[in-house]
């Protein structure tokens, strides 16, 4: 009504309780520019390398000041200055807020930067995808996308991957009675974004006799995917007791035959599907690497949920949510170390919230 303002402050947990935060592929900010709208400078991040590589000169003048230099490759590159000044966080001595550890009660939460940009899976001739750049693009390096390029390295021995190392050996996170570990990209899904595997993607550039472009495309060797590879084993050899992130857009969970629960709860908003059964992944065909159609890529078998699954058209339950409609949420109550989740129907406000899945850490 005309005098009355009303102030939406969120949820009441919101307000009263700490967030801790993983930087996701929405939160990286892309190239800057005067004669493009935000949406398509979000959509527009260029790998450091790249950015360096084209343009030597400048990079080279602004090589001897760390700081001009990297103001200038947030502008040309990519970035994740909003989000550090958005949010107040722990901080670590290579990562600052970008990947950090923090304990609090019987819990260590190790968070990880680990996500790379989302291009879409399409084949079409307009596509700056996943597995190939536009043909409008082909001769016009500054407007490739480099495929699913990632932002912050993982791979043994980098910076973030030696940094892991440090904690995972700490006293904080050895006497922590539940270690818990947090990232955006998937170790374990049934959604697309898994696929392709989580590694720099491989530059393949088809050229005619006379040297035009043809083609551009990327593979992402299988072998080489980083959390597999080189995470996923000091994760074991920890003792972590759970892995959880949420790229994939559902709630889907695992258990290693070495005893880490992977959780991955985000399904609000736009749900992108599960791949299993006869739902397939858009993956290409004629490419070196042999990419998962369905399931797992990476071996595991997706868990059932026991006290109240959801049920196909054939009467079957499910092991996983997948809804526009259905908002899903995990608690984790330290005094059992038990992680219950719950889902709500959007579609009925004054409906209950429903209990479906529960499993215990440490067991």
């Amino acid at each position: 009504r005309e005098g009355v303002k009303t102030i939406y402050r969120g949820g009441a947990i919101i307000q009263n309780a700490p967030l801790f935060t993983a930087i996701g592929n929405h939160e990286v900010m892309g190239r800057f520019s005067m004669e493009t709208d935000l949406n398509a400078q979000y959509n527009d991040p260029f790998p450091k390398t790249a950015a360096v590589q084209q343009h030597p000169q400048q990079a080279k003048q602004l090589s001897a000041d760390s700081a001009a230099l990297q103001s200038w490759l947030n502008q040309n590159s990519y970035s994740t200055e909003t989000y550090e000044e958005l949010f107040t966080l722990p901080e670590s001595a290579s990562g600052g807020k970008k990947y950090y550890a923090q304990t609090f009660g019987k819990v260590r939460l190790v968070v990880l930067f680990v996500a790379n940009i989302w291009r879409t899976p399409s084949l079409t001739s307009d596509a700056r995808g996943r597995y190939r750049e536009r043909d409008a693009d082909l001769e016009n390096p500054e407007r490739w996308g480099y495929g699913q390029h990632i932002f912050e390295a993982i791979a043994k021995g980098s910076t973030q991957y030696t940094w892991l190392q440090q904690e995972l050996n700490s006293p904080e996170f050895q006497q922590a009675q539940y270690k818990i570990v947090m990232f955006h990209h998937p170790m374990h899904s049934l959604g697309d974004n898994i696929v392709p595997a989580y590694t720099n993607p491989v530059q393949s550039v088809d050229s005619d006799d006379s040297g035009k472009v043809n083609a551009i495309r990327y593979e992402y060797p299988l072998s080489q995917d980083y959390l597999i590879r080189d995470v996923e084993p000091l994760l074991e050899a920890a003792g972590v007791d759970l892995v959880f992130y949420g790229h994939s857009h559902l709630w889907n969970r695992f258990i290693s035959p070495g005893g880490i629960h992977f959780l991955e709860s985000s399904n609000i908003g736009n749900s992108y599907g599960a791949y299993l059964g006869n739902t397939r992944r858009p993956i290409p065909v004629g490419f070196v690497e042999k990419y998962a159609a369905v399931g797992d890529p990476n071996g595991l078998e997706p868990i059932t949920p026991e006290i109240a699954p959801l049920i196909d058209d054939q009467g079957q339950p499910q092991p996983y949510i997948a809804s526009n409609d259905m908002t899903v949420f995990s608690i984790l109550d330290t005094g059992r170390g038990v992680v219950s989740s719950y889902r709500f129907d959007t579609r009925k406000p004054d409906s209950a919230v429903i209990k479906f899945d529960e499993f215990k850490l440490g067991g």
